[in-house]
Order: structure tokens, then sequence, then C-alpha cells
């Protein structure tokens, strides 16, 4: 917790909005000093009155005598107007000052976001492996909001303070020398207690960012994961372990509200105890002749006007502390190294030869798993893979579940990074490529299907051009098997999907994923078995549209049934991260190993359900 680095990248948020801050601040140290020199020409007022019954000759506040203003030279009822001219100018004076520091703290926080939405979509698959989602949401929001307050009231408040204090300071002074040190006797405490406080605070706040990602987490699961819960009857289960999560969260932030409910009252106390010692001492210096009568009703306005920045204070240094706790949590995430590094070469006038040569991988860091833990890699998931796909052709990565496939497609398109010199399109290393090139022409639709809360048509033309019309979206869908079951929807095309695609069914869903990747009319389409929740007929349908897709294109069929990757020229077996036989479907059913043995057993089912 280094306060002088903290305050260094806080000048570097603000540098950008300097002017609007300046004409903030200047607009608020306009307010603060009509504030202060109001209450003087009040007790000028008094002065006259009093001279007026009494006939003697009118005192003039020292600060205004100063100034070269006597009192002689002002009637009662000047007097009084000035007052209110200088409220009204404070008045005044308040709306630029709220707007030119508001506004700047808003658009550092948009700056922030984006900022993080830009380093976020940078990051790798293996990246996002060993982080949770919950705490990259509540970064993106309670963060940047706690900072975006520190840079926005309290800056305000704390600029506030320090003018406010400053300038009354000097005016006590100026008229009371003595009393204002009586009045400041109970500085000393209320240092050193905010000094504690807000380390407590800081440190605190620090604690209920962290835990509010592990709770927002929680939920996020609990709401994503919803059928699975209901489906087997765990509600009361996922609702007691939510509980103890919010219950945790709930003692963290009662803990931080005990410690930020010790600051208000400290300097209301201290403050009480300032305005009683001026009470008690200008009152006998009234007495005795020592302090006039219109000075002390001055002295009273100005520590009242004390009584605003010692609340803020503690504020500020609230804010302050939350946003400094804040800043490093979103640097810490900014710092961190992004691991995919952009290639220099430009992918252009793409043939589609891809060439996989002699690839061995294993994932760079620890997994989060489902229950929160942390998975350490176990080794190798893929070992010495070589294979070359001419272009225009296409291959079947055919495997049991586990086997290395999704992991060996992911490289294809950098989602997680190869080693140097192991895969290759039109004899580029991938790793040499720009990554926006090698992404739009080699098109992966995932084994897991993800949809975004917006229309069928929207989903379907994710990757298409901006432009694409209703007839193309149609189109799409007519490939993947798709436009009968979105033509029965009562919206059609503009039905809104809700999280994930909940409302459509395992195929429907799987469907959508491949409309959406021939959408992107790339030279290279790899489907990462995306035919598994698809029954026999629309598989077969499906895969005849396919062929006529992957005409011209080169092609990827990643699945652990024999009936999506028969057709592909090639077909790789892979087993336990190893290539153990490679050949034509035919070659393959011939060498009577796993791929042959798999056939027969799902022939033999697919005779039993015909059946």
């Amino acid at each position: 917790m280094n306060l002088l680095d903290d305050i260094t990248k806080i000048r570097a948020l603000v540098r950008p909005e300097a002017r609007k801050y300046v004409l903030g601040l200047t607009s608020l140290f306009i307010i603060n000093l009509s504030d202060v020199i109001a209450p003087l020409f009040l007790a000028m007022a008094i002065e006259l009155t009093e001279s007026s019954l009494t006939g003697s000759v009118p005192n003039t506040p020292t600060p205004l005598a100063l100034a070269g203003l006597e009192s002689a030279s002002f009637t009662m009822v000047g007097a009084i107007a000035v007052y209110l001219v200088l409220q009204f100018i404070a008045a005044i004076f308040r709306y630029p000052m709220l707007m030119y520091i508001a506004a700047p703290s808003h658009q550092i926080g948009q700056t922030l976001r984006r900022r993080l939405a830009g380093h976020l979509l940078q990051q790798s698959q293996s990246w996002y492996d060993g982080r949770k989602s919950g705490d990259l949401m509540s970064i993106g929001t309670a963060d940047v909001m706690a900072v975006r307050m520190m840079l926005g009231p309290g800056i305000m408040v704390g600029a506030d303070t320090i003018m406010l204090v400053s300038m009354v300071l000097t005016v006590l002074f100026a008229l009371s020398w003595k009393l204002a040190l009586i009045a400041l006797i109970p500085v000393p405490f209320i240092y050193f207690i905010t000094n504690k406080l807000s380390h407590a605070e800081f440190k605190g706040f620090e604690a209920v960012q962290e835990d509010l990602g592990w709770m927002t987490e929680r939920a996020r699961e609990s709401y994503a994961g919803v059928r699975i819960i209901q489906g087997y009857a765990r509600e009361e289960y996922d609702r007691q372990r939510f509980a103890e999560f919010s219950q945790r969260h709930f003692d963290k932030n009662l803990r931080l509200a005990r410690v930020r409910a010790a600051f208000d009252p400290t300097l209301d106390l201290m403050l009480g105890v300032s305005t009683a010692l001026v009470l008690i001492f200008g009152g006998i210096g009234v007495v005795d002749g020592s302090v006039t009568l219109g000075s002390f009703v001055a002295f009273l306005f100005l520590i009242r006007y004390l009584s605003g920045p010692m609340i803020g204070l503690g504020w500020s240094i609230s804010l302050f502390q939350r946003g400094r706790a804040s800043m490093h949590r979103i640097d810490e995430l900014l710092e961190t190294t992004v691991a995919i590094q952009d290639g220099h070469v430009e992918l252009t006038d793409v043939a589609g030869d891809i060439e996989v040569r002699n690839l061995t991988f294993t994932y760079a860091g620890p997994r989060i798993a489902d229950d929160g833990t942390v998975e350490e890699p176990q080794g190798p998931v893929l070992h010495d893979v070589s294979f070359h796909i001419p272009a225009g052709r296409s291959l079947g990565i055919f495997g049991p579940v586990g086997s290395g496939k999704s992991s060996l497609v992911g490289l294809l398109t950098r989602l997680y990074d190869p080693p140097e010199g192991t895969v290759f399109v039109d004899g580029h290393d991938v790793r040499e490529l720009t990554l926006n090139s090698l992404r739009q022409n080699i098109v992966l639709a995932p084994q897991e299907t993800f949809l975004f809360s917006t229309t069928v048509a929207r989903n379907i033309g994710l990757a298409a051009a901006a432009d694409a019309e209703d007839a193309h979206i149609a189109e799409l869908a007519r490939l993947a098997q798709l436009h009968e079951d979105v033509d029965g929807f009562e919206h059609g095309y503009q039905t809104l999907l809700g999280e994930r695609g909940v409302n459509l069914s395992g195929g429907q869903r799987q469907r959508l994923a491949i409309a959406r990747a021939i959408g992107a009319n790339p030279r290279v389409i790899v489907l990462d078995d995306c035919l598994s929740a698809v029954d026999a007929g629309t598989e077969e349908k499906i895969l005849r549209n396919l062929r006529e897709v992957l005409a011209n294109r080169t092609g990827i069929v990643v699945s652990h049934r024999v009936r999506a990757v028969e057709a592909c020229d090639e077909i790789v077996v892979i087993e336990d991260g190893r290539i153990t036989a490679r050949g034509t479907h035919e070659e393959l059913l011939a060498q009577d190993g796993y791929y042959a043995q798999v056939a027969k057993e799902q022939t033999r089912q697919d005779a039993a359900r015909a059946s």
C-alpha cells in the first residue's frame, strides 16, 4: 500500500480531464470564499446596530479592516445586502462546481471500463480458465464505481475540506488568534483517529470487494445452472450454500460498516467540543471586552462552517481509501500479461492449407474447477501430433471424449497458443499471423455453444456482413436444418433468446452455432462436435448440406460419432492425445482398430433405435 504510487496513478487518470477539474475547483474556491467572507459582513451589520444603539464608533472585523473596508463606510442595510449577494454568488457557482467535477469522473469511469473490456478481449482462453467470471464482473462494475466516486465526490469533498478549513482558520486567527487556538485543541485527536480509521477502512474495503467477486460468481453459477439444480432437486442445498457466501459477505461488510460508522460521530464530537470551547471562552471575551460581539457571532458562524468539512473529511477519506483499494484490483487486472501476442503478418488470399507438425501441448496454468478448487496441469494433452490438410480438402478428427480433440482445434485459431513452429496456415506459422486475419479466415463452431440474449437473427448473423438480409439469414438456417424450427416460432427470426439460448433445445442451439459459422464465410471452417445433440435424421441432412458448404473450402469436422466424419477426405483417430490411426473411412474400417469397433457399435445402436 504505497500512497505516493497511488497518487501518481490518480494524477494519470485525472490528467486528460484536468481542464474540467480546474473549472470545477475554481467554482468551488469562489463558493468557499463567498461563504467565509459573508459572515464578516453579518458581523459588520451587528457592529453597526450596536453602534447606533450606544452612539459609539462601530468596530470593523479585522479581516475586513486589513482589506481596507471600514464599518463606517457602510450602513446596516448595505452590510446585509453584501451578505446576501455573497450568498447568491455561492449558490450560482454550485452548478458548474458539480458539473465540472462530476462529469469528468464519469468519463474516467467510462475510460476504465473500456480499458478493462479491451484488455479482457485480448486474453487467451487459458487465462480465463484460471479466473472467476464473478470476480471479473465485480471489478468491471463495483470497483470502477469506487474509483469514479473517489475521483468525483471524493475530490470535490476533499478539496472543499482543504479550501474551507484553510479559509476559515485564516479568518478565525484574524478575528482572535487566542480564541482560534482554543477552538483547535481537538484537532490532534481528529488526526490520530482518522488516520487509524482510514487504514482500517482501506483493508476492510479491499476484503469486501474481493469477497464480492466470489459471491457474484456463486450467484452467476446458480442462475446459469438453475435447470440442473431443479432437475436434481438441489434447491435447498444451493440456497444454503449461497446463504453461507452471503453471510460471509455480510460479516465483512458489517466489520467495514463499524469502522465507517465511527467516523462521523467522532468528528461530530470533536466539533462539538470545539464549539463548546468557543462559547465558553468567547463569551468570557465578550464580557471582558477582549472580543467584540460582532466578531463573536462571526466566530460562531465560521465554526459552524467547519461542521460540513469535518463530516466531509470522514466521507472523503472513506471514498479515497475505497477508491485506492479498487484501483489496486483494477491495476492488478490491467497489468496481467497478454499471453497471446498479435502477429505481424496479415493473412490475405487465403487458400486454406493447414499443417500441424510434431505438436505437443500442455495447458500453461492452473484452471478453476466448478467447485472453486484450483486444478494444476497434469502433463501434455497432445503428444507429437502431425497432419496436413491440403486447401479445399476435409479432415475428420475422431476420438473418445477427453482425447484432446477440442484442444487441438482451439490451437488452430490461437484460443490457446501453440508452441512455435507447430501449426501453419498457408505455410505461415500461426504465431506470426495477425489474430484478426487468422480468426476471420478460420472459424470455429465450438462444442459448447454460447448464444447471446438477443434475437435468433442476430445470433445467426453474428459474423455475417452487417447488412445481411433476412433471406441470407434464412439460407444460413436452412443449411443448418434450423429454418423449419425457427419458422414455427411465434416471432420467427425476431424471437428473443433467453440467457445462453435457454428457450432452445440442445440440438437447436448446436444447429444455430453451425449456421453462425457458415455465415462468417471463412476459408476454413471447423465444427467441433456440433452434432452431438442432433438426431440421426437431422444429422444426415446437415452433413449433406455441409458438403455443399465445404465445396472449395477446407473443412475440419471433430466428433466422436462415425457418421459425422465418414465423408471426410481423411480421418485421424486421436486417443489420449496421440494420433493412433489415419486414413479414409473405408481404410480405417479395414484396420479393425478403435474406429472400426466404434463404427460397429454405433451402427448397431442406430439400427436398434430405428426398429
